[in-house]
């Protein structure tokens, strides 16, 4: 089989030659080995380990000619000599103007970590500025924007994947006003939230949509804002599942076209309304932050949905060589039987990974998580 067509019978719940192993590489590690953060630096890295590119920098968009006096921004205005930079983020609507900061290249050797040090919207006025700029692009809606997920789509061939990430409406307004906050805003005023989830599932969905036209066959919906949370299986089915089930129903339409679930954290107890939304996939099953085994998900679940991930970062920062074959062969005791396993890292692999446990995970996979046929 080709690096392909195993991760696409594992993702279909059969059972391929060898599990597929795709560790969680983004834009941070690619920077450090190549110097650079694109797509195609990610898909060169899996290359050069021999590992399947399954995520990355893609996505698709929707063009929306704004009317005058709406936009948002992403602006540097300033630099400083440690080669800290400041970005100026702006919402912009012909009443109100929101504005934000994030902070990137704190960190010498891992100068792609950004850090939201202000979040644009900072209350109920804000909250409505932002629903106006939300309405208007809907009403200006075009055509779907794929191009760079059509030529990665030809690029990686029978070698990679190339999914697309999308948003989730919870996510999309967590992010521009800071969990926290986020959090006691739908307490505080939940009549709002409500009707700013609604709007912006409708964005969501277009953008699912363009998914859907794309030649991409696979995307992932973010959930992990919501995950992480961990405001309890109440909360999540009221504010987050709706998104789930909203994209969903897009994809299930749609013939040769899979989604799954990024989560993080705490989702023991999230993960039966999860899989009864009828996802592909579902990923992580964080070790450290996580409430539940690979194991216990494999067995509980892994004749509905395609299990991800569980490989342990941090041992591929500060464990040796030795030690990540030994995680991966735990991974591999507890997800390969059966097939509908794909090993991915709990996270994203940091930039400090160590190259030599990287290749012990991939070669670890290809010696000893071979299916007897």
């Amino acid at each position: 089989m080709t690096k392909k067509e195993r991760f696409m019978t594992a993702l279909r719940l059969g059972v391929p030659d060898v599990v597929p192993v795709a560790p969680l590489i983004h834009h941070r590690f690619a920077h450090k080995v190549l110097g650079r953060s694109d797509w195609r630096a990610v898909f060169e890295v899996h290359q050069m380990l021999g590992s399947i590119h399954f995520r990355g920098p893609l996505g698709v968009s929707v063009r929306s000619s704004l009317p005058e006096g709406y936009s948002e921004e992403w602006h540097e205005v300033e630099k400083s000599p440690d080669g800290r930079v400041t970005i100026e983020w702006v919402i912009r609507t012909p009443k109100r103007t929101m504005k934000g900061k994030i902070v990137r290249g704190m960190i010498p050797d891992d100068p792609l970590v950004s850090k939201t040090v202000e979040y644009p919207i900072k209350g109920v006025e804000d909250w409505l500025a932002f629903l106006d700029f939300r309405l208007r692009w809907l009403e200006n809606a075009k055509e779907p924007v794929f191009d760079e997920v059509a030529e990665a789509v030809k690029v990686m061939g029978e070698d990679g994947i190339a999914s697309v990430g999308l948003t989730p409406a919870f996510t999309a307004l967590a992010e521009r006003r800071g969990m926290e906050q986020f959090l006691l805003d739908l307490y505080d005023y939940p009549d709002l939230i409500s009707e700013l989830l609604e709007v912006e599932r409708q964005v969501m969905e277009k953008h699912v949509e363009a998914f859907v036209s794309s030649p991409a066959e696979v995307a992932w919906l973010d959930i992990c804002w919501a995950t992480g949370a961990d405001m309890g299986p109440k909360n999540f089915e009221k504010w987050a599942l709706p998104d789930v089930v909203r994209a969903m129903e897009k994809v299930r339409e749609a013939k040769g076209k899979y989604l799954g679930l990024y989560t993080l954290g705490r989702i023991r107890r999230l993960l039966p309304m999860l899989v009864e939304t009828g996802v592909h996939f579902i990923e992580t099953f964080e070790p450290n932050q996580g409430d539940i085994s690979l194991a216990e998900a494999k067995r509980l679940y892994g004749d509905r949905v395609c299990i991800m991930g569980n490989y342990n970062c941090l041992v591929l920062a500060f464990g040796t060589v030795e030690d990540a074959r030994e995680e991966a062969r735990r991974c591999l005791r507890e997800g390969m039987d059966g097939g509908g396993y794909i090993m991915v890292t709990a996270d994203e692999v940091p930039a400090d990974a160590k190259w030599e446990n990287l290749k012990a995970m991939v070669e670890t996979v290809e010696e000893e998580g071979r299916y007897a046929r």
